[in-house]
């Protein structure tokens, strides 16, 4: 199976994931996913949309120095949807946040 994907601004490459279940996702769940990223061109992020939202050590541990993974949440989705923001604009926000805070 091909990961799904997707250019931003014509020069950031995404593969994306989403999950769809109640409850939070995990370590583990972020660990597949950041293999698969991994596996890819070395300017290349990942996506992880997960509509219940993560789980704290699953951020702490993928939030840390230099990660190529965007956690989304349904919150996120949602803004979309309304139109507060869109989906563009929503990554440059967060890759700009990651890249100032680490």
């Amino acid at each position: 199976m091909h990961p799904t994907g997707f250019t931003l601004d014509g020069t950031q490459h995404f593969i994306l994931e989403a999950k769809w279940e109640k409850e939070l996702t995990g370590r583990d769940d972020l660990d597949v996913f950041l293999g698969k990223v991994n596996r890819t061109a070395d300017n290349t992020l990942g996506l992880f949309f997960a509509i219940a939202g993560f789980q704290p050590t699953a951020i702490e541990l993928h939030s840390k120095r230099r990660s190529p993974l965007v956690l989304s949440d349904g919150g996120d989705l949602l803004a979309i949807l309304d139109e507060r923001i869109d989906l563009d604009e929503l990554l440059r926000r967060k890759y700009r946040h990651a890249s100032m805070t680490g």
